[in-house]
């Protein structure tokens, strides 16, 4: 017998499959084999599509039952880790409503700063432990105040977990350690909080049905059986988040153990049995996969966005296809620690945590083209990223968390000795290496339900580490190279021109400026109708005058020729045709964003779209683009096939989210 264990990554869906009584992996396969792409329609914005995360998950579970050679119905469980905090929005019918808001969008980030002030400091820390910050709850607010019409049809708000467990058995369901992750528990009353329902004006019944991380939590039903090749009936007994799900896999299950990952972001994510909370909100705290046995098992998660994205980064745009990671490793060995002076700042993927969410965006400091190659890159930026885990980990420390030992995982970037060791090193602290994933995690996880295992111990009892890294390299040098990084770290922060201005009254003066520019874009719109309203007069003005002079045989032909004339003469057609070119401007880089996202279509198209948007009629889009209303109709027709529309799907209504 064995269970299955997904783990929804935002890189890629990895499954595995473990023998029950071994307790052996028997297999392991991701799909894709590159890494997903997300969407950036704006800067700081980051979504993926749901509905291809089940597509992959389908493909991978077909693979791994041909690949392992078994049978369906010998799969007695599944578990589910997924990536945490994204936004997932369904209707009654459990169809996807946008594409998901996933970890590391940071538009929600001024929302979060609102709430936190309006909610109030002290609830929000002694009762969420957290600022809402730019976690789920703040996400589903943008959307509620930005794209109303999406927020009216949503039946259930999901997390990437929950969505796939919905698709395997057909019931929207999350979990308390969910409902944690997205500032929706409040931990002194044990219950969702009525005061961010209250605050964000969210109905409640869009909150999925509750369920225990460990419990039978729905069977495959049939059309997710023939998408995928499991048996119909197939329990899930475990869900949970990646990092709380990678801690379990590392059997990081009691106070003071520390569990660490570096795969798209890194975490830090250490046990403790008490409420904790940092009150400068760098550190975010939430229940555990085992909070519900006593209601005190909770994970104080330390996020860095930019992370293994750098190094990933650095691979594909300055090694390429050239060096593999594993030279890349050796290129690095042959490079001194602090690499030469060259100082990388690994904070390109959104808004930081660490920084009061802010995005500082990433940096090369110090590069001299005379003496750094590519060895230099590769080290420095590896070496950048192991300096922001030991900044980190040193706030774990400031809130009285022990660090002496951590465990991770053998699939991300603790495989490269550099890294790991410069951490050991900094920290003193020493690094043990598991030999497992978080597919693994979720799947020996699920057999506690299941009834194969007695208690999680149990089922994580052959969890040993594989290696050790000790604090083996030079650290005065390290100190030296890590303190040159803090420098760097700290002008990024504040640079010497920065205005003595508080960040709270900047963040004001950004609404005001933000809410400024929305009422001079209205003003601009209602001028915009206001010069078609006036070509329109002019232009029946001209046609009658012309229709006069052809009819006049007396001496006022010549005046009303004159006149006609004129008209055409007026700046207010030049002005029209500057307006027309320009209206991308006016409605805010439609044109980019449109043909970023669909590439195929023509200017034609994109102008076509702005019409529609700018709510014209089929009558005045003819006249401006000089077609018929039947030609309108058709060209809307084939706007709605490029864009691929579905039956029933408002067409202003999707421009109006570009």
């Amino acid at each position: 017998m064995y269970l299955l264990g997904y783990d929804i990554g935002s890189s890629s869906i990895k499954v595995a499959l473990v023998h029950v009584k071994r307790q052996e992996v028997v297999a392991i396969v991701q799909h894709p084999e590159q890494e997903m792409e997300m969407i950036a329609r704006q800067s700081g914005w980051a979504e993926q599509q749901p509905e291809l995360w089940w597509q992959y998950v389908c493909i991978a579970t077909k693979k791994i039952l041909e690949k392992a050679a078994i049978p369906a119905h010998k799969i007695k469980g599944i578990g589910i880790a997924y990536q945490m905090h994204g936004l997932v929005l369904v209707d009654k019918d459990q169809r996807v409503l946008r594409p998901a808001i996933i970890w590391c969008d940071s538009r929600a980030v001024e929302i979060g700063h609102q709430a936190f002030n309006k909610i109030g400091t002290a609830y929000c820390q002694n009762n969420l432990l957290n600022a809402p910050g730019n976690f789920t709850a703040s996400k589903l607010k943008w959307v509620k105040d930005n794209e109303p019409e999406i927020y009216e049809k949503i039946h259930k708000i999901l997390l990437p977990g929950d969505y796939i467990a919905m698709k395997l058995t057909g019931q929207a369901m999350t979990t308390i350690s969910g409902l944690s992750e997205g500032i929706f528990w409040d931990f002194k009353k044990k219950a969702i909080s009525s005061k961010v329902l209250d605050f964000f004006q969210f109905d409640k019944s869009i909150i999925a049905d509750r369920t225990p991380t460990f419990s039978l939590q729905g069977k495959v039903n049939k059309v997710a059986a023939e998408l995928t090749g499991l048996k119909v009936g197939t329990p899930i007994t475990y869900r949970a988040g990646d990092q709380p799900n990678n801690a379990l896999s590392l059997n990081v299950l009691a106070p003071g153990e520390v569990a660490a990952t570096s795969g798209t972001s890194g975490v830090a994510y250490g046990i403790v049995d008490h409420p904790v909370f940092d009150a400068n909100n760098r550190i975010n705290t939430f229940a555990h996969i085992n909070y519900e046995e006593q209601f005190n098992r909770l994970g104080a998660l330390l996020c860095l966005n930019g992370a293994g994205i750098a190094y990933s980064w650095i691979k594909h745009q300055i090694a390429r296809k050239e060096h593999t990671y594993e030279v890349m490793d050796r290129m690095i060995s042959t490079v001194p620690i602090g690499a030469d002076g060259l100082c990388v700042l690994p904070f390109g993927n959104g808004a930081e945590r660490i920084f009061d969410n802010r995005n500082i965006n990433a940096h090369f400091l110090n590069l001299q083209f005379n003496r750094h190659h590519r060895g230099h890159l590769y080290r420095s930026a590896i070496e950048g990223i192991a300096f922001s885990f030991v900044y980190g980990i040193n706030l774990l420390k400031e809130m009285g968390m022990e660090v002496e030992v951590i465990r991770v995982g053998n699939d991300n970037m603790f495989q490269s000795k550099t890294f790991a060791m410069t951490i050991a090193t900094l920290l003193d602290c020493h690094i043990e290496v598991v030999e497992t994933t978080g597919a693994v995690g979720a799947a020996q996880a699920a057999g506690v339900k299941a009834g194969f295992y007695a208690s999680i111990e149990e089922a994580l009892n052959k969890v040993q580490p594989s290696h050790l890294y000790e604090p083996r390299l030079n650290r005065a040098l390290c100190n030296q190279a890590f303190n040159f990084w803090s420098s760097n770290l700290n002008k990024i922060q504040h640079p010497s021109n920065t205005s003595t201005k508080t960040p709270t009254k900047i963040i004001a003066q950004q609404a005001a400026l933000l809410q400024d520019l929305k009422e001079k874009d209205k003003i601009i719109l209602e001028k915009s109708h206001q010069l078609v309203a006036a070509k329109d007069l002019l232009t029946n003005i001209k046609d009658t005058l012309a229709t006069l002079a052809k009819n006049d045989t007396s001496d006022n032909k010549a005046i009303l020729q004159q006149l006609t004339k004129k008209i055409d003469q007026q700046a207010i057609n030049k002005e029209w045709d500057f307006f027309e070119d320009h209206l991308d401007l006016l409605q805010g880089n439609l044109y980019k964003r449109l043909k970023q996202v669909f590439p195929s279509l023509t200017t034609i198209d994109i102008k076509f779209c702005v019409f529609l948007k700018m709510q014209l009629s089929s009558k005045e889009i003819s006249d401006r683009l000089h077609l018929s209303t039947r030609g309108v109709e058709t060209r809307r027709y084939r706007l709605r096939k490029k864009l691929k529309l579905k039956k029933g799907a408002n067409l202003v209504t999707f421009l109006e989210r570009f």
